[in-house]
């Protein structure tokens, strides 16, 4: 195999490399991505009824005299509750729009691009070879 050969063989094994090493564990990290996202969103959701519940809980025990401080604490926990889950609910955003959105359009361009490189750079390898082959048969 001429010099030339090999180094064709290795730069089409990097280009292969990342299309099928790299770019699909960028896919599996994407996808983990979204698990995570949705795994947010579940506990946003099961939140949101603690929340309520503490309120609920705060008002019953405000009614009574002997339990109104009791329902302060409440109040002041359903409080807190809801500005950390109200920062929880943007960062929950964020995440999706300015990670996971923007990796995966990247990765999908990525692909894109990496395939059409291989195969111009196949083509114009292919071009150049076969005038040189042809020379050498005649």
């Amino acid at each position: 195999m001429s010099r030339t050969e090999e180094v064709n063989k290795m730069t089409e094994n990097v280009y292969k490399g990342i299309l099928e090493q790299f770019n699909p564990s960028l896919k599996n990290f994407v996808l983990m991505g979204k698990h995570y996202e949705k795994a947010l969103t579940g506990v946003t959701v099961a939140a949101k009824g603690y929340f309520d519940a503490l309120v609920k809980l705060g008002e019953l025990a405000s009614d009574s005299q002997g339990s109104k401080e009791l329902g302060d604490t409440l109040f002041q926990m359903a409080e807190v509750h809801r500005q950390i889950q109200v920062q929880l609910e943007d960062v929950l955003k964020l995440f999706h729009s300015e990670l996971l959105a923007q990796l995966e359009q990247k990765l999908e361009l990525d692909i894109k691009y990496l395939t059409a490189t291989l195969k111009k750079y196949q083509g114009e390898r292919r071009s150049k070879s076969s005038p040189l082959s042809g020379a050498s048969l005649s």
